[in-house]
């Protein structure tokens, strides 16, 4: 299949030379202008059209391998006949396109013009991930969750993965108020990889509209045809910062502030000073006191040593003071874990029974019960018993064998708790895969996590790609210009086999037809 022009919806196999046409927007002359292949009525009907069209076509550059690329080296592009024939050849490109391009010398290919200044175009939002150790499911699981579109293109690295969104309209830069355009796309990554980088590695420090591996039949992982909207992505970009520096904004406390120091408070103050607090009042009492004080210790992160001295000495100075055991007791309980914080009702009733009344509760109320350290509780909570699974699972599965199977008794066993926890656990799970083969006593039950299921069908896809290409030497031994496109089922045709949603929460739409096709070819998918 050869190149052509194509839209964003492609209803069909894509070849690699129609994704790099969709990721730059067409930005490129389809046909070379020098030494093209195709035939003449063709170019000569695609030039006619051209040249009533107000926008100009610019360059993209090209790398044939990383070393070439530190040293410089490379070539100017500005024609999909170019890429497509030379894409083979090649490990690296700039997505987004360039005004124009030159050499600094031609004979030794040292390009120039790729500079930030020089950029026509912004089409895509592209970063990397540094590593193989890394889970394709959290990444685009991760994405739904922050509210980002899914990724258009994964593509798998020498040492790790790069994810691209490819936007429905490109920032286009001019000189315009010092590059705004510019500015707000380079915002815009900005964001988008802080927010991802809570659920993948990613790296933030690569220049963000530089260069990039280029698609290829073999490193291809993941092609989506419908892009970014754009305005979408800038009002997700507007939302996060705001969101972002409220986060900030609640982390950073002065050492003085009362809502959080309580033992800094006017109310705290009033209170260890008050000595007649006595016995016989229904919530203010001197057990409640000293309990309350206790809890704004512990809610303040004061030790308890530091607690104990100081008040051992309000006890000491009481009309009544408790007993020592009683006292350690109390203060034993406020520092269990149980409870953290104060109760806004029983500060206000200590504060008018034993206090002037000029001082005020200030602090957030409640009494907020803590969840018991795990082995100080006889049942597990569910999430918990969650993680000892995958954790079991990851230990002892791999790509090639994600599942564990046996008997639902034996798999409790082995997990370490019992048939009807596993059971509801299994049940509740948005990370767990069970399937049951067989009826009765001869049943047994296969489990995986998805993000391993994953890992297994990438594994698989590789294998055949690799026996396909192997097949396709032999059947046609003397390259050609325009190799046929091979097909592959996609990842999302294979989870779809597997019964898996791990892109689409309960209550979305199930992805079309469109997008079970994948690649290669110059030929083409989301994990």
């Amino acid at each position: 299949m050869g190149i052509r022009e194509i839209g964003n919806k492609m209803g069909h196999a894509v070849s690699i030379g129609e994704i790099m046409q969709f990721m730059t927007h067409n930005s490129l002359f389809l046909y070379k202008k020098k030494g093209s292949s195709a035939p003449i009525d063709r170019r000569a009907a695609y030039e006619a059209r051209e040249g009533s069209n107000p926008h100009m076509k610019g360059a993209v550059f090209v790398s044939p391998s990383k070393t070439d690329l530190t040293e410089g080296k490379g070539y100017v592009v500005t024609s999909y006949e170019t890429l497509q024939e030379k894409h083979q050849k090649l490990t690296h490109w700039t997505p987004n396109t360039y005004r124009g391009g030159t050499y600094y010398d031609f004979k030794k290919r040292l390009i120039k013009g790729h500079t930030r200044e020089n950029l026509k175009q912004v089409n895509v939002i592209g970063f990397d991930i540094d590593t193989k150790e890394v889970d394709l499911y959290a990444l685009y699981l991760g994405c739904e969750e922050l509210g980002l579109p899914r990724p258009n293109l994964l593509l798998e690295t020498p040492r790790g993965f790069q994810v691209f969104y490819v936007l429905a309209t490109p920032f286009y830069i001019h000189k315009n108020q010092d590059y705004k355009s510019l500015r707000v796309a380079e915002r815009l990554s900005d964001n988008v990889r802080k927010a991802v980088s809570q659920y993948v590695p990613v790296d933030k420090n690569c220049v963000p509209f530089g260069f990039y591996r280029i698609p290829r039949e073999d490193n291809v992982l993941d092609f989506f045809d419908e892009p970014a909207n754009t305005r979408e992505l800038l009002s997700w970009s507007k939302q996060y910062e705001e969101q972002e520096k409220r986060s900030f904004l609640r982390v950073v406390y002065d050492k003085h502030d009362a809502t959080f120091d309580l033992t800094s408070s006017d109310w705290y103050r009033a209170l260890i000073l008050s000595t007649g607090i006595d016995t016989g009042h229904q919530s203010a009492s001197r057990n409640n006191a000293l309990l309350t004080l206790a809890l704004a210790n512990y809610a303040s992160g004061r030790p308890l040593e530091e607690a104990y001295d100081e008040l051992d000495q309000f006890n000491s100075q009481l009309a009544h003071p408790l007993r020592k055991g009683e006292f350690e007791r109390t203060l034993k309980s406020a520092y269990s874990g149980k409870y953290k914080g104060v109760k806004r009702s029983y500060v206000e009733g200590l504060l008018e029974l034993w206090t002037d009344g000029q001082v005020q509760f200030q602090g957030k109320e409640g009494w907020y019960k803590f969840k018991k350290p795990r082995e100080e509780r006889v049942r597990s909570h569910y999430d918990e018993r969650e993680e000892d699974i995958l954790a079991h699972l990851t230990k002892h599965t791999d790509p090639e064998t994600p599942f564990l199977e046996g008997s639902l008794p034996m798999l409790a066993k082995t997990f370490g708790m019992a048939v009807s926890t596993l059971k509801e656990v299994l049940k509740r799970s948005t990370k767990l895969i069970r399937h049951t083969v067989g009826q009765g006593r001869g049943a047994y039950t296969k489990v995986a996590s998805r993000s391993m299921m994953c890992r297994n069908l990438l594994w698989k896809r590789q294998e055949r790609i690799e026996q396909a290409q192997m097949t396709f030497a032999e059947l046609l031994p003397q390259a050609t210009a325009f190799p046929r496109t091979l097909v592959f089922p996609s990842l999302r045709s294979e989870l779809l086999n597997y019964e898996l949603d791990i892109l689409y929460r309960p209550g979305t739409s199930p992805p079309g037809k469109r997008h079970l096709n994948l690649i290669s070819q110059s030929a083409i998918t989301y994990l």
